[in-house]
Parts: C-alpha cells; structure tokens; sequence
C-alpha cells in the first residue's frame, strides 16, 4: 500500500507590489508582498504525514479562533462604550438645558449655539481611547508632513489639525 502527500506548499495570494525603497529610477526591482491564504495553509497542514506539521496547523487554527473571539469582544466593548459616551452626552446637553430652562435663559442651540457650548462639558473617553487617537493623529501626521515628534505627548497644533480632518473620530476631541 503506497500513500501520496502533497508537499507542495498551499496556493498564495498577492496582496500589493510596491517598488523596493532606496531603488535606482534606472533598476526595475519590485518588491512583492505574499500572503499565504489562511484556509488552504491550514487544509494542506491537515493533510500532512507529520504530526507534527499536523499540530501546528490545529493549534495555529485554534489560536485565530481564539483571536477572532477577541477581536469581537473589543469590538462589542468599543460599541458599548461609545453608546455610554453618547448617552453621557446626551445627558448632559438635557442638563444643561434644565439648568437652562430654570435659570429663564435661552437654551443651547436655540441661539445657533452648539449644542456641545460652553454649558455641556466633554466627555472623557478614557486614556486609552485618548492614546489611540494620538497614534493616529500622529500617523496622520507622518502620511501629511506634518512635523511631530515621533514620542511624548502630540502637540495640539497636530491634533487640531487631525481634528480638522477627521471629524467623526470622537476620540481626539
């Protein structure tokens, strides 16, 4: 009884090809990014001979179910969190329009002012929300050629200006 294995390696895919940095206009050289496909990887380990190879295609397997699993808890946190920050605010737009209401003053946005005044106060999205938002403002920087140093605290220019364009990321306010 013979048995056949297939030890090629399982199929890839190209995900981009960039010209190799530090390149002469004149050389041609091309840098190519190869990323093997995940579930072809994983069937060809499974159909090995080798228990071992076996073991590391189960585990491997195991480890990005593992993965997945925390990707969607944080992503489940992250919307949790963001409604508790939108209802903190919202609460505090009808408080200040309560405070508003009794003291016999216009309420804001009745006089086009924004209803996040000087009367509503920012909600704090917490330090780590706060230090992610800086790594993309200073990600942003970088890509933009804005000047910002590459550690420490980002400058409030550099945020201002990441706030400009971006507006929808409530955490860098």
């Amino acid at each position: 009884m013979s048995v056949t294995t297939d030890h090629r390696p399982p199929p890839t895919e190209t995900i981009a090809t960039a010209p190799a940095a530090d390149v002469d206009a004149g050389s041609a050289e091309v840098e190519v990014v190869v990323v093997p496909d995940v579930d072809a990887l994983l069937s060809w380990a499974a159909a090995q001979p080798t228990a071992g190879t076996r073991r590391l295609g189960e585990r491997t397997a195991q480890g990005l179910a593992r993965l997945a699993q925390q990707r969607d808890h944080a992503v489940a946190v992250d919307a949790a969190a963001a409604r508790v920050i939108e209802a903190q605010l919202t609460l505090a737009r009808a408080e200040a329009q309560l405070r508003a209401a009794k003291a016999g003053t216009p309420a804001a946005g009745a006089t086009g002012d924004s209803a996040e005044g000087p009367g509503v106060p920012q909600v704090d999205p917490g330090p780590a929300r706060r230090r992610e938002a800086g790594r993309r403002a200073r990600a942003w920087a970088a890509r933009n050629n804005v000047t910002c140093p590459d550690r420490g605290l980002v400058p409030n220019h550099v945020l201002a200006a990441y706030r400009r364009a971006h507006p929808e990321d409530v955490d860098a306010r």
